[in-house]
């Protein structure tokens, strides 16, 4: 877990999270709901090392599969780090540092962060239901 090698990094930072829990029962969405309502350091740091890494595999998955229409992100954790992934840098910087590629990157593919209201999986399912009823 990602927040258990935060902790060993930053040693110094106290996050109060850790007396409403014991440390093995800290969960992901834990620390992501008490970071982005708190401001936790160590929360915070964590969940900028995750979007980090979310960012540096995107954009990895967006070079092996070139979808040129658009990378949607989408999901729990990503409706749980949505002010963060609006407010910061971290998660496209990490996804554009790709060397030389770096403009193809930044020009090429689109990023787009699906509104959680939207029951994605319901419009699709609804939307393959109507073109198979067409046939």
């Amino acid at each position: 877990m990602i927040y258990s090698f935060m902790k060993q990094k930053y040693p110094f930072f106290d996050s109060p999270l850790e007396n409403n829990k014991k440390f093995d029962d800290i969960t992901a969405t834990d620390v992501i709901s008490y970071g982005m309502q708190t401001n936790d350091p160590l929360c915070m740091k964590t969940i900028e090392k995750f979007t980090q890494i979310f960012g540096t595999e995107t954009g990895n998955m967006a070079l092996k599969t070139l979808p040129y229409g658009g990378i949607y992100l989408v999901g729990g954790v990503t409706k749980g780090i949505q002010n963060y992934l609006l407010s910061s840098n971290t998660f496209m910087n990490a996804f554009a540092d790709k060397g030389r590629l770096e403009d193809h990157m930044k020009s090429k593919f689109r990023v787009l962060l699906v509104d959680p209201e939207i029951e994605i999986g319901l419009l699709g399912a609804e939307e393959k239901a109507r073109r198979e009823s067409l046939l």
